[in-house]
């Protein structure tokens, strides 16, 4: 008896381990998502959202200098400052919206990351407190000597920025951007040769030095 019984329970426990053999979860075959998936944004990189926060301070410091440029200046200083307003307010507009189609929703403040760094920093913020205290000739002189030399200097940044960026739109933004950028310095260089050049016909009509 003992010997059958064993036999019956044994012939009930054959069904049951079959039963839970086939209630193991396929292998999950989904592919994993990646950013090639259609419609999705690539996240960008540290080193892409390091760009756009310097291009947003450049694009902020011209603003600020040019409103004090349009108090401060003489007439052919203030034609020229409102193109620097309006470009770069232009500027800072596309690359916001570009930040937020891009996920970011905030384009960080720009950090000083070395001591050449910090001390250009500390300079530029001399200079601008100086600058705020002069008005009709001597501010002239004094901002277009500023400008000539942050627009050369922030030229060449453009063009490592632009061989650096990892994202093709970002490429596609500083590309152009650049002209822009060459279009003040143009114009800067020019005013310092002929100061008083925009009085008579406006700042886009100056003779270009190329």
């Amino acid at each position: 008896m003992k010997i059958r019984a064993l036999a019956i329970v044994a012939a009930l426990a054959l069904p049951t381990l079959a039963l839970a053999q086939d209630k193991t979860p396929p292998a999950d075959k989904t592919p994993p998502a990646t950013d090639k998936t259609p419609g999705k944004v690539a996240k960008l990189s540290d080193g892409d959202v390091k760009i756009m926060a310097h291009l947003h301070h450049v694009n902020q410091m011209e603003i600020d200098l040019g409103k004090v440029a349009q108090k401060n200046g003489t007439a052919a200083i203030k034609s020229y400052a409102d193109t620097l307003v309006n470009d770069h307010q232009s500027g800072d507009k596309d690359l916001t919206a570009f930040a937020k189609a891009h996920g970011v929703a905030m384009i960080p403040n720009e950090k000083p990351e070395s001591d050449a760094d910090r001390q250009d920093a500390k300079e530029m913020t001399a200079q601008t407190a100086h600058l705020k205290m002069l008005k009709g000739p001597e501010f002239d002189k004094e901002f277009l000597n500023m400008m000539v030399a942050g627009h050369d200097k922030e030229l060449a940044k453009i063009d490592v920025a632009i061989g650096g960026a990892g994202d093709s739109d970002l490429q596609t933004l500083l590309k152009t951007t650049k002209p822009v950028l060459q279009r003040h310095s143009d114009q800067a260089h020019d005013l310092q040769k002929n100061p008083q050049a925009s009085a008579d016909k406006p700042i886009d009509k100056l003779p270009s030095q190329h």
